[in-house]
């Protein structure tokens, strides 16, 4: 028994040691698709000889819906439905919920997430995930420019026609297997992005590829009435889950330590930063 046993499970090894995964973008007529994307930052601080710490955390929901699907491409209307924020630091202690409504919330902390939902981003994706065409006007660039410099490209706060849209897995153009590495890289006016991938698991429908890699961003911010120039450096590390069948990623980890200066008032601030990223998708 224990022979004949032996040639299908030879067999089924040598299957799954076979899987390889492809670049895609599947999607349905009528899915959709929520995202869930947490981002933990802690930012210090060395002003006039104090030390402080600023504790921000941001939950962005975000319901994508598929218009049309054809053999060439795909319609997609991604809607921001909810923004929770909080920060704490310097004594201070500041959070709102868009569902809540809190209207003791400081209106600097409120404008910005209300701004957010109810925004609409309608884009066209092709077979490969990148994007044709795309009215994207979520946040002004400035905006977007100084959120990407301070996420290390790791939150993508707008999606442009050319762009890989970042619901798809960044798979490269041949067939990868397990252990299989590739490099990419993302040169814009803000910054470039150097990431390192391997391919670590593929098992059943899902694989794991594991990435890591170093960002240098920079980009200005409006902060009550000031403007803040942001220059900073680090190194990136974490790991993508993603649906072989349709190239979707369900599950992105990822954490950034990194060090720069903030221009403001005619200063020069020193800041170290550590930024956690936990994004689920889920079909609902």
């Amino acid at each position: 028994m224990k022979k004949f046993l032996f040639i299908p499970l030879s067999l089924s090894v040598l299957v799954v040691s076979a899987q390889s995964l492809n670049r895609k973008a599947v999607f349905t007529k009528g899915q959709q698709l929520e995202r869930v994307a947490a981002i933990k930052m802690i930012i210090g601080m060395d002003m006039m000889g104090q030390s402080i710490e600023i504790n921000n955390t941001n939950t962005v929901t975000t319901l994508v819906e598929v218009k049309n699907a054809s053999a060439k491409d795909f319609a997609l209307a991604s809607t921001v439905k909810r923004v929770v924020t909080s920060m704490a630091g310097m004594g201070q202690e500041m959070s709102y919920d868009t569902d809540k409504k809190d209207a003791s919330a400081p209106s600097e902390l409120t404008k910005k997430a209300d701004e957010l939902v109810g925004k609409t981003n309608n884009l066209v994706v092709d077979g490969k995930g990148v994007i044709i065409s795309s009215d994207d006007s979520t946040t002004k660039d400035s905006d977007k420019a100084a959120f990407m410099g301070m996420s290390g490209g790791l939150v993508n706060m707008g999606n442009k026609a050319g762009a890989l849209y970042d619901l798809v897995a960044n798979l490269p153009a041949k067939a990868v297997k397990v252990g299989d590495t590739w490099v990419d890289s993302v040169v814009t006016k803000e910054g470039k992005t150097v990431s390192n991938y391997k391919v670590l698991e593929i098992k059943g429908d899902e694989a794991l590829v594991g990435v890591d890699g170093t960002v240098a961003q920079s980009g200005q911010v409006e902060n009550q009435g000031m403007t803040i120039d942001l220059n900073m450096a680090g190194t990136a590390k974490g790991s993508y889950t993603l649906e072989v069948a349709s190239g979707v990623i369900r599950k992105r980890l990822m954490e950034m330590n990194a060090t720069g200066t903030m221009e403001v008032a005619g200063q020069s601030i020193p800041f170290t930063m550590k930024l956690n990223m936990d994004e689920g998708v889920t079909r609902k």
